[in-house]
């Protein structure tokens, strides 16, 4: 019947609904797609892992990743990359897992294989952070204000960008006051290819220290600060995989200088970069809450080697996005195709549950008890008392013999045989 087979329907549909919201990423707020770590030894081209009793390292000849179990913090080549997501489980009975959109970010992103190809010629946008009566940050010991420091950096950097042939602009070259929304839409009237914000740290502990670089997070995840909220689709999560590639090309040339803590590429959804449509990234360079950092920061040898790994890093961004564009392209194409048929698997699915159902309720139509057949009253009485005294033999032995049996008495005393 109709009513019997509505359930079943109506939960196919449901799986349908959602199996093709998960094929096409995890939702804002949703459940994560994780990959196991046979899958993730696939990927990442190694056969063994090594667990430590604290972290688990994955190795090759190209690449050493370590994961921190329940925590989002990685270790990629000696660079701290911050996830989207902490890994799970445990890999000594095979439960630990890696969310998918980390594992697609470092794969294509983060351990691309070093270019040789000569570098694209992007126009590249700095943003010295803050200017005019926005002062950002300061050390009062000794006096250096945030506005001044990122203005000193973003010159020196754009300076060595145009004598390796790219060409740049600035969202500021003096101390004026610039609203954020007048900076991104910088980047669009300049048609940037990069946009890069250029900062100074500040924190209540005098003692924090150390280079930080931040991209946006992916649709759906949280940014790397605790207590920060998952965000929907914003413009810069067009250029995901673009800003991963751009933040660790630049990060890990920033981490390498001597004498620099390494903080992390990092995420967060900073207005400069939810609203810009091109690749973005906004580097912290150290800390004007800490004094040492800060006399560190204004020695020239410091600001040529932070400005040189910028520029390196840059660079080898330009070296490698053809590739980027190409892979990404790639997987956009599989992932569509892997949609298509899985819908197609979920309609036959669904196709035949429909068709069983409609099977199932012809038959239980069909099935109708056996037609009365019109007798005289005295003929009824013999055919009662003749059932009513048949041999065991011929009593009902379950609903499926009775029919049979009866059938047979009423061929027997057919009107035109009865006395």
């Amino acid at each position: 019947m109709t009513t019997g087979s509505s359930p079943r329907v109506t939960g196919l549909l449901l799986l349908f609904v959602l199996a093709s919201s998960a094929v096409r990423g995890d939702a804002p707020g949703g459940a994560i797609t994780w990959r196991s770590l046979q899958h993730v030894q696939r990927t990442l081209g190694v056969t063994r892992h090594l667990w430590d009793g604290e972290t688990i390292c994955f190795s090759n000849s190209q690449n050493v990743i370590r994961f921190y179990p329940g925590r989002r913090k990685a270790d990629v080549n000696g660079t701290v990359v911050w996830l989207n997501a902490p890994v799970e489980g445990s890999s000594t009975n095979s439960s630990w897992r890696w969310a998918a959109v980390d594992l697609d970010l470092l794969q294509l992103a983060v351990l691309q294989k070093p270019s040789r190809d000569k570098p694209k010629p992007l126009r590249v946008l700095l943003d010295p952070g803050h200017g005019g009566v926005d002062e950002g940050a300061r050390c009062p010991d000794p006096l250096v204000k945030e506005k001044d420091l990122t203005l000193a950096l973003a010159k020196r950097i754009g300076a060595q960008l145009k004598e390796a042939g790219l060409h740049v602009d600035y969202t500021r070259t003096r101390d004026v006051t610039l609203t954020l929304g007048a900076r991104t839409r910088l980047a669009r009237s300049k048609k940037a290819d990069l946009f890069i914000s250029i900062h100074a740290n500040h924190a209540s502990n005098p003692e924090a220290c150390g280079v930080e670089t931040y991209v946006l997070p992916p649709c759906g995840y949280p940014g790397t600060a605790d207590g920060s909220r998952v965000c929907g689709w914003q413009i810069g999560n067009r250029n995901d995989f673009h800003n991963t590639l751009l933040g660790f090309s630049i990060h890990r040339h920033l981490a390498s200088i001597p004498e620099t803590f390494d903080r992390g590429l990092k995420r967060q959804s900073f207005f400069v970069l939810r609203e810009t449509s091109c690749p973005a990234v906004l580097l912290e360079f150290g800390f004007l809450s800490n004094t040492n950092e800060t006399r560190r920061m204004l020695r020239d040898a410091w600001q040529s080697q932070s400005c040189a790994a910028v520029v390196d890093g840059v660079l080898a961004y330009a070296r490698n996005v053809k590739t980027l564009d190409r892979t990404v392209a790639e997987k956009r194409t599989r992932d569509a195709e892997n949609n298509e048929r899985w819908r197609k698997h979920l309609a036959a699915q669904a196709a035949r549950a429909a068709a069983e159902a409609e099977a199932q309720t012809n038959r239980q139509r069909a099935v109708v008890a056996p037609s009365a057949v019109s007798l005289p009253a005295a003929t009824r009485t013999a055919l009662t008392n003749a059932v009513a005294s048949a041999s065991p033999t011929l009593q009902p032995q379950g609903t499926n013999t009775a029919p049979i049996q009866i059938d047979a008495l009423l061929e027997f005393y057919t009107p035109d045989k009865v006395q």
